[in-house]
């Protein structure tokens, strides 16, 4: 009896460890999203209006919960017209552009703006409202639904509230014994017109978003934004910074095809495209709610991931991202930080010496598969020093005429980490990324840091000359530092001979000259390679490693140290 006791006790523990552990595995399982919010246009690039038109027609309405409330319905092939309810100006040829009111009123043409008058009550309903502006109509007076809090009928777009109240008499005259009330401008409201410009409707509510979707006769569901098509559905919104913010709202997978051929070439190797989409769906899922204060999680440019939409889809990236379905970059179970770039020159490099983290995952690893055949893989840049001297102007800095550049520190992957730029008055030092930056051009970064500088040997340049320091690891530019001789101080910069650096036996181990051919004087001739910051997987390299037969979990888990890929 007690031996049975104490196996049915035995077998409800086992049942209740693994009922709970079943339970603890639900629990701490992660989740992923399937949908993603991409900001179209926002911040400086909001948009004063789009024109929203599908195929096979779109309808606008909102969310109530899981359940699509359609406001308005268009028919396939014509637009409807959504335009931040502001102040405009209609010009003589008939073109319509927003003003601000507080930087004076324009002199010519017909001005319309965010006041308006009421006509009457509430009304229980849209059908109810769209009636009541029928009538209205008939008595001459333009009127059109409006939902903010509720439904209610306006009329008037008045550029200032003094227009409004003086247009109160004339509607009175028309409407008769109907209550009228002026309605103040808000900041949240959207007017929806045809094609023709007719108002259609006003949407100002603040507890529901107004949302545009193709309706289900389109196949397949892709929707146009001022004539560029994009899968999904699109949000409208208005925020103080960002005013108007346009939202496509997509299913993560239909995201990504438009992402990896923007990429990466769609006629690259299968398996660099699978890679690819691998690190476009981790580096998606990492940036869930990165745009939180305008309610989306990614922009549809190189700030997040450049993302073409419908047009750029292509066969070949769109297989890879379906035969990689839901696959991510983990390492601990949780997504990594992932980071990817054109061409490495060789070699990639560790996290800590482009934005100064230690990470267990983005160390340098040899790039061996590179075609060395891309684009900027191998480049030259000139500049002269009065050329240096403006682009330290324009980032504030003021240390005179430029006497040298000089490559004071190289990291073990061959990339520049300290660049010392010395003047008359004075010299700085540029270290990771602050180097592609100082040295860009029209926003652009330097292609790499993986460069040497050449220059005249005119007195007033530098050499190139780099010895790896006592620790084995740090390179260390000779040139532009100074020398203890038994004569004195020796300035290196100063040199226009030759430069040797001795072993302990006096035996010269490295020796070159500060001249450098036919350089003209003050100028400074960086030769390079790679293309971009050179964290995580080398797209070149990719191609390379996919080439030569490598899978790719594979090609992630060479330059991720450490990952698992599922």
């Amino acid at each position: 009896m007690t031996r049975r006791i104490w196996r049915s006790i035995t077998a409800v523990i086992v049942i209740c460890f693994v009922f709970l552990t079943f339970q603890n595995t639900i629990v701490f399982a992660q989740s992923y999203p399937e949908i993603i919010r991409v900001g179209l246009y926002f911040g400086s690039a909001s948009a004063s209006s789009v024109a929203l038109s599908a195929k096979s027609g779109i309808e606008a309405g909102y969310y109530n919960g899981s359940e699509f409330i359609t406001l308005l319905a268009e028919k396939g092939g014509s637009q409807l017209i959504f335009r931040k309810d502001a102040h405009f100006i209609k010009s003589a040829s008939g073109s319509v552009t927003e003003y601000d009111p507080y930087e004076g009123i324009p002199f010519e043409g017909e001005t319309f703006g965010p006041y308006h008058i009421q006509i009457g009550d509430k009304t229980a309903d849209l059908a109810l409202a769209q009636k009541l502006c029928s009538d209205y109509k008939a008595a001459g007076v333009v009127a059109y639904p409006v939902f903010e809090n509720g439904w209610s009928v306006w009329t008037g777009f008045y550029s200032d509230i003094d227009k409004a109240n003086k247009d109160l008499p004339n509607l009175s005259a028309k409407l008769g014994d109907i209550s009228l009330k002026v309605i103040d401008r808000s900041g949240s409201r959207i007017i929806v017109y045809s094609s023709s410009f007719e108002p259609l409707l006003i949407f100002g509510d603040t507890n529901y978003k107004l949302t545009v979707r193709p309706n289900n006769s389109n196949d397949p569901k892709v929707i146009s934004v001022n004539s560029k098509p994009y899968r999904g559905e699109i949000e409208l919104r208005r925020f103080s910074d960002s005013d108007m913010t346009v939202i496509n709202v997509i299913n993560i997978e239909e995201y990504l095809y438009g992402v990896v051929p923007r990429e990466i070439e769609a006629d690259s190797p299968m398996e660099a495209l699978k890679a690819q989409a691998v690190a476009a769906r981790t580096f998606a899922y990492k940036s869930m709610g990165s745009y939180k204060k305008w309610d989306f999680d990614v922009v549809n440019t190189v700030s997040s991931q450049v993302y073409g939409g419908y047009n750029d889809e292509k066969a070949t990236t769109n297989k890879a991202v379906d035969e990689t379905k839901g696959i991510k970059a983990l390492y601990n179970g949780s997504l990594i930080s992932m980071h990817y770039f054109s061409s490495s020159g060789g070699m990639t490099e560790d996290n800590k010496y482009v934005w100064g983290t230690d990470i267990p995952y983005l160390k340098s690893v040899v790039d061996p598969y590179e075609s060395g055949n891309s684009y900027n893989y191998n480049w030259t840049r000139t500049f002269t020093a009065e050329e240096i001297k403006m682009k330290l102007f324009i980032s504030g800095v003021e240390i005179g005429d430029i006497v040298t550049m000089v490559a004071d520190e190289y990291t073990p992957a061959g990339r520049v980490n300290k660049l010392r730029i010395v003047g008359t008055k004075g010299s700085i030092t540029y270290s990771n990324e602050d180097i592609r930056i100082i040295l860009g051009d029209n926003g652009n970064y330097l292609p790499s840091r993986m460069f040497t500088i050449n220059t005249s040997g005119s007195g007033t340049g530098s050499g190139t000359v780099s010895v790896i320091s006592a620790d084995g690891k740090t390179t260390l530019n000779v040139f532009g530092t100074k020398a203890v001789t038994s004569s004195g101080v020796y300035d290196i910069l100063s040199s226009s001979g030759s430069v040797k650096v001795m072993g302990s036996d006096s035996t010269s181990v490295i020796s070159s000259s500060a001249a450098t051919g036919n350089i003209p004087a003050g100028t400074f001739v960086l030769t390079g390679k790679g293309w971009g910051h050179g964290v995580g997987m080398s797209q070149e390299g990719a191609k390379g490693l996919a080439r030569n037969g490598y899978t790719y979990d594979q090609i992630l888990k060479h330059y991720f140290t450490g990952i698992t890929v599922e």
